[in-house]
């Protein structure tokens, strides 16, 4: 749902795509941020994996996503609020997908001049990049030039995704298989 929110704030804001387009993904080390990353890479941005840890973690993880699925994500460390802030002027796109009531983002870290969109899956108080609203949907950022995407945006569209999910697996007269893949596909069909 994340991705796909942010694919179509790209059409719409910036008319472009996610090919090409620097992502960093903070929280990188949980499912979230795992399948955001392989699903992000997959449509041809250019991912980075954001340890908050040092890098160790996220190197392991890219080559697990590389093993995997033949998609190749870099690694960074995102240890301190320097190498953070280096990070947010690097992407054009942040993607915070840490546990709920973590802050991996602040206001003064948003001041990337190419920085586009920032989105948030965290509705748990402290938002994970601060300033960004819950119900976010495109609406500009008070800290930055970029858009915003927050997680309420973003929950709205996973839960009718796996509503979809759900229905395609009750209505199948046969047991069917279904992963992060087919739900970004219902995403793309549901974002607006």
């Amino acid at each position: 749902a994340m991705v796909a929110k942010v694919e179509k704030a790209l059409e719409k804001k910036f008319q472009r795509a996610l090919r090409d387009t620097r992502v960093a993904v903070f929280g990188a080390t949980g499912v979230v941020g795992f399948c955001t990353a392989v699903i992000a890479a997959g449509e041809g941005a250019r991912v980075t994996l954001v340890g908050h840890d040092g890098i160790e973690r996220v190197k392991q993880i890219a080559a697990e996503i590389e093993s995997r699925f033949n998609i190749i994500v870099d690694a960074a460390d995102g240890s301190s609020d320097a190498r953070k802030t280096k990070l947010v002027e690097a992407n054009e796109i942040i993607l915070a997908c840490a546990k709920a009531g973590v802050q991996v983002v602040s206001k003064a870290q948003l001041k990337g001049n190419d920085l586009l969109i920032a989105a948030d899956v965290n509705a748990v108080p402290p938002a994970g990049i601060e300033g960004l609203a819950v119900n976010a949907n495109g609406d500009p950022l008070e800290a930055a030039k970029a858009v915003g995407i927050g997680p309420l945006a973003i929950g709205n569209v996973k839960y009718k995704v796996e509503f979809g999910l759900f229905k395609r697996m009750i209505e199948s007269e046969k047991t069917i298989t279904l992963d992060f893949q087919e739900a970004f596909s219902l995403a793309r069909e549901i974002a607006k």
